[in-house]
């Protein structure tokens, strides 16, 4: 894999999990410790980060590894894509960041758990015969 593509694809996850992780916080009241949802947020954002950056270049081997890698990456792109597009695109919106959230988030990573589906079963294949 081209190291740039590397590098954007683990950060754009990077973001992605970390957004996703503090609108969740969002809905967990934490009263006056309310840093410590950001350094939760951030040490997930971490771990799946660093999941992805040292198994991007190896292939799983299982169908569930396939599919959630599949899921993490095109839901993580779908979802910066839909909440930071709105704001370079349209700042005068005032509601776009909600498209990464509801829309793009969701179908990428749909379409990513189907696509590491199929990319699975379609090696499981290749493999047996």
């Amino acid at each position: 894999m081209n190291p740039l593509i590397h590098k954007v694809l683990v950060l754009t996850v990077f973001i992605g999990i970390y957004m996703l992780c503090s609108l969740v916080f969002l809905f967990i009241p934490t009263g006056d410790i309310g840093w410590i949802a950001n350094v939760i947020s951030l040490l997930i954002a971490i771990a799946v980060a660093k999941r992805i950056w040292l198994n991007t270049g190896i292939v799983p081997k299982s169908l569930i590894a396939t599919t959630a890698y599949g899921a993490i990456i095109l839901g993580s792109i779908g979802f910066v894509a839909g909440f930071f597009g709105p704001m370079i695109f349209a700042p005068e919106a005032n509601q776009g960041p909600l498209l990464g959230i509801f829309y793009t988030g969701p179908i990428g990573v749909m379409l990513g758990a189907i696509c590491g589906f199929l990319y699975g079963l379609n090696r499981k294949r290749l493999e047996n015969s």
